[in-house]
């Protein structure tokens, strides 16, 4: 066995548990927006709402709220295409132009005409501030790109980590590429552990089999086995729920991994529901995190976190033991020496918390959508990722491929410590804005809280480290993804600016760059309109085009040719040419609009698609509906899940007995089972 070195293992110290209390001033912001939202729809009477259908108060507000947040953005596109940039232009002499003439866009306005001479101004101050910023995100590319090689040394791969993968409805051929991918990778089998979290016996559409038995049959386990079925707890309106855990180890021609998977199975209640035991993705990776609050502080641990913690502990990896952990989704295929490339950067810069790796295509010629995204995977990683990660505060890290550093060599926890993990479990999930942030983006808002409570950490992308995903194919699926990204991402801009302490590089403050950014996201169709009529305005009608606009306009692209030329790449031109033809009007016009208009849909709409049933199911028992494509959840039963959570729990049944009890209760209506499993549960309690 390595030596474990001294800075490798946590000291566990008793910390009681506290709870954090909303901030007065998150309750002022509220005041003033619910007020602002009524004001702005102030000729829209409740009687539209009765006449519509809308009866529930939350969602009328959530409606009032979308429709001021459409108003401000059609508000700025106003005064960005019209002030900023066609008034201007048409009615403005322009004194500096290519052709030298200055009765260019002259329409008999005196050139000494004060409005003018402000309006160009700030239209050419508009311009530079945008191509600085260009500039600025391809010097801090072409940084990464000039990197010393890398020396990586034994020393690099001796920390144990965790290798978590929350699944849904995927099939064999998502999860099989995802668990080989793993396996595959030059990090010592030893000091590594998989963890698939299996949200619910789902079968995907097109499926045969259940995701749980999918895994089974990968991975080589018995789903038939008697296992212990553990309690632990959840989020949304049920906030108790069921698991079953198996583990062993994987062989894959002499290669070894060790792995746990836990299956939610649900309450008795609901194991007649196809969902059974599905209460979202945050709920999954609460099922660890929770486990790592309740364990790095001393506290009482439930019936799941105590299995989990033995089965860790007969596999030689303690989880006192284990520093890190690694995120990725279950359609997502690591490259083999990624996860060493991520320790090696963790283990040079001990100030940082957390990093995200390059996200690649896997499907990149699979249809015209998949090909419209290549280009924008590969921009957004090595301009705005990079951008960002030279201030140490990456905005977003992704949840298919981001590594967490679990506590740090003082041994305080990190990803485990009560103001990220309490608030990551929130409960009274109830406003627009709270929702677009827990239920659409929960990667991107657990990175917003990273950067909240840990000021002086760092949160990196590492380019080293290459992952491919599947991408949507078709329009309908692209549409749901990126209502839900740029919704959430929106939201989290807004979250960022108004409680996070971010840093400052060279007097350039991220908290003035995440402002412009989530300006730039209100114009962006506005941007391509503006963008349109100047080219018509020039092109058409002859007009003269300035020298500082025909600039910004040649920043703006060539930095991005820039970006992958200096990296030889040059299939990109082709991905660039494809982008620019199809994916800019998709990508800059109607899915920003689209996802504005939809901003109080919370489903996750055709991403999350089961099989169907033979007869009719109630679906009213799912605690998290809108994280699987139906209407929101109510989540007002409890405030937050407690971190300190647990059960006094008798001996579980046996699998014969929850068969002979599912099939009893599959035989009664809906509310009998609700009554069944009231009676039962008061009985335990007693």
């Amino acid at each position: 066995m390595l030596n474990m070195r001294s800075n490798d293992k946590i000291e566990i110290t008793h910390v009681s548990e506290r709870s954090l209390n909303n901030e007065s001033e998150d309750v002022c912001i509220a005041k003033i927006w619910w007020a602002f939202s009524r004001l702005c729809t102030l000729f829209i009477p409740d009687a539209y709402f009765s006449w519509v259908g809308v009866s529930d108060e939350s969602k009328r507000q959530a409606r009032r709220e979308k429709w001021t947040i459409c108003f401000v953005m059609f508000l700025f596109s106003a005064v960005f295409v019209g002030i900023g940039g066609l008034f201007p232009i048409l009615f403005c002499e322009d004194k500096d132009n290519f052709t030298g003439d200055d009765e260019a866009f002259n329409l008999n306005i005196p050139k000494e005409d004060i409005l003018c001479e402000a309006l160009n101004f700030t239209m050419y101050c508009v311009m530079i501030i945008i191509s600085a910023v260009l500039v600025i995100q391809c010097v801090c590319s072409l940084v990464y790109a000039v990197r010393l090689q890398r020396n990586i040394t034994r020393d690099d791969t001796r920390s144990k980590l965790i290798v978590m993968v929350p699944c849904y409805n995927e099939g064999e051929k998502e999860l099989k590429k995802t668990i080989d991918s793993v396996v595959n990778t030059t990090y010592p089998e030893s000091n590594k552990v998989l963890l698939v979290v299996a949200d619910g016996n789902i079968t995907g559409k097109n499926e045969s089999s259940s995701t749980p038995e999918i895994l089974a049959e990968i991975l080589g386990y018995n789903i038939n086995e008697e296992v212990g079925t553990f309690q632990c707890t959840s989020i949304g309106e049920e906030t108790e729920n069921q698991a079953k855990l198996y583990s062993g180890i994987f062989d894959d021609n002499g290669t070894k991994l060790k792995y746990l998977v836990i299956v939610k199975c649900g309450l008795l209640a609901e194991r007649c529901n196809p969902r059974a035991g599905n209460r979202g993705k945050r709920d999954s990776q609460l099922l660890l995190t929770g486990l790592l609050n309740r364990f790095h502080h001393d506290r009482q641990l439930n019936e799941l976190d105590e299995a989990i913690t033995q089965v860790l502990e007969d596999m030689d990896l303690p989880l006192e033991e284990i520093k890190y952990l690694m995120a990725i989704d279950a359609d997502t295929r690591v490259d083999r020496d990624s996860i060493t490339q991520m320790l090696y950067s963790m283990n040079k810069d001990k100030k940082i918390l957390a990093l995200c790796g390059e996200t690649k295509i896997d499907n990149k010629s699979d249809s015209w959508i998949t090909m419209t995204q290549v280009f924008e995977y590969y921009t957004n990683h090595h301009m705005k990722k990079a951008f960002e990660s030279v201030f140490g505060c990456v905005t977003c890290l992704p949840g298919c491929f981001t590594m967490y550093r679990l506590f740090s060599d003082n041994n305080i926890p990190l990803l485990s410590c009560d103001d990220v993990y309490q608030r990551y479990a929130k409960n009274n999930v109830e406003t627009l804005h709270e929702k677009n942030l827990f239920h659409l983006g929960e990667d991107r808002m657990l990175t917003t809280l990273l950067l909240r409570a840990f000021p002086g950490m760092k949160l990196s992308f590492v380019p080293e480290a290459i992952c491919y995903t599947i991408v949507p194919d078709t329009f309908a699926v692209l549409l749901s993804q990126r209502r839900r990204w740029i919704n959430s991402t929106f939201h989290n801009m807004l979250q960022l600016l108004k409680d996070s302490r971010m840093p400052t590089v060279c007097c350039v403050s991220m908290k003035l760059l995440v402002a412009m950014d989530l300006i730039a996201t209100l114009i962006l169709p506005a941007s391509l309109v503006f963008a349109i009529i100047t080219i018509y305005i020039s092109v058409v009608m002859g007009e003269a085009m300035s020298t500082i606009m025909l600039i910004a306009l040649g920043i703006s692209i060539g930095v991005q040719v820039l970006v992958f030329l200096l990296r030889s790449r040059w299939d990109y031109w082709w991905w660039f040419v494809v982008f620019m033809a199809v994916g800019v009007p998709i990508f800059y016009f109607i899915l920003p609009l689209y996802s504005f208009w939809n901003m109080d849909d919370f489903s996750w709409g055709a991403t999350r698609l089961v099989a169907e049933t033979t007869s009719p199911v109630d679906l009213s028992l799912n605690v998290d509906n809108a994280v699987d494509g139906q209407d929101e959840p109510n989540t007002n039963r409890d405030s937050r899940v407690s971190p300190v959570s647990s059960y006094d729990s008798t001996s579980p049944p046996s699998d014969l007995d929850e068969a002979k009890m599912d099939e009893e209760l599959c035989c009664l209506d809906e509310q009998s089972r609700r009554d069944v499993f009231s009676t039962t549960r008061s009985n335990n309690n007693v």
